[in-house]
């Protein structure tokens, strides 16, 4: 009797204590990483002229990805050319309207010039001239005056023409300028060099399923091309199911990680982020999964790589019945 109860007790004790595991497959990645994708164009899509090979070691500096930029090019060599002639045809235009308003100048001095000679002929006293005589000079005075206005008026309006006229022609110029300068720089992304010094991996056709970025592809803008990770700072990144991930006590999860490249040993790890929503992987299923960034909580004594695959064992408190989650 005594028996049977030790053996009861000791069973629930087992499935209390009885922790949940998971397997799941993950892959090798660096923290460090560049990530290239299509840049902006003038079209809803650019051809990759050139890439790096796939999982060929490339240096910080080196040349990785080539957009097909000619048409740009042809863009900023058709500005530059206008941008030269819309330089001297403001040149043009500073030599006529400092023409016109050197003329209107002119004219407006000559115009106070005779309204002061005629205002001494018309300020004569009577009885020296001929009542004739005065009259003629009063007219002459009073004419000068309404030339004068005129002249006055015509020269203030030669310098706003002046003005605007040169105004508006540096305004196309510094439009021409900023043009260009956006040109170029959309130009110097078309030709994208590794940052870091790792392997390169193409990037997965979003809309072709197992094909892979290549040259000669046309890519629209953002799609993502070509991944270069550093050979350091490595971590292993895996995907749960959504229903297995409720079940996992993350806070408390025991990880092992194994590279399959050496299946005898078996590391350590840590879970150091989890995204807070899923994401469909229709190439697996059609369910959701969640992304997990894990570190290594050991030093590596193996030689490894990003891309190579690891086998992932989360073991956590819960069910005694363990959980499988494999996607490969």
């Amino acid at each position: 009797m005594y028996k049977l109860l030790i053996s009861l007790l000791l069973l629930c004790s087992l499935a209390v204590n009885a922790k949940q595991t998971h397997l799941l497959t993950g892959v090798v990645a660096s923290a460090e990483n560049q990530l290239v994708t299509a840049p902006k164009s003038d079209n809803w899509q650019v051809q990759i002229q050139w890439m790096a090979d796939e999982g060929s070691i490339v240096q910080k500096g080196d040349l990785v990805v080539v957009f097909d930029a000619g048409g740009i090019q042809a863009q900023v060599e058709q500005s530059e050319e206008q941008l030269e002639m819309e330089k001297l045809e403001l040149h043009q235009i500073e030599m006529r309207l400092q023409q016109a308003v050197t003329v209107a100048q002119g004219r407006f001095r000559l115009a106070q010039i005779m309204v002061e000679k005629t205002k001494v002929q018309a300020s004569i006293p009577d009885g020296e001239i001929s009542a004739y005589e005065k009259g003629k000079h009063v007219i002459a005075y009073e004419r000068s005056i309404v030339e004068k206005v005129k002249a006055e008026e015509s020269y203030k309006l030669r310098l706003e023409e002046q003005k605007v006229g040169i105004e508006k022609q540096k305004i196309q110029i510094i439009k021409l300028t900023e043009n260009i300068a956006y040109k170029k720089s959309q130009l110097s992304k078309m030709s994208v060099v590794a940052e870091v010094t790792g392997p390169v991996s193409h990037m997965m056709h979003p809309h072709m399923p197992g094909d892979k970025i290549a040259t000669g592809m046309n890519v629209r803008v953002s799609w993502k091309v070509l991944l270069v990770q550093a050979q350091s700072s490595y971590q292993v990144k895996t995907w749960v199911h959504e229903l297995d991930a409720s079940r996992i006590d993350f806070d408390t999860a025991e990880v092992t990680l194994s590279l399959d490249a050496y299946p005898n040993k078996e590391y350590t790890g840590k879970i150091l982020n989890m995204s807070s929503q899923s994401e469909q992987k229709t190439e697996w299923s059609n369910s959701a999964y969640y992304l997990i960034d894990l570190g290594f909580s050991e030093e590596v004594v193996n030689d490894i790589y990003p891309g190579m695959s690891v086998r992932v064992k989360l073991s956590s408190d819960g069910a005694e019945i363990a959980g499988v989650s494999n996607h490969d």
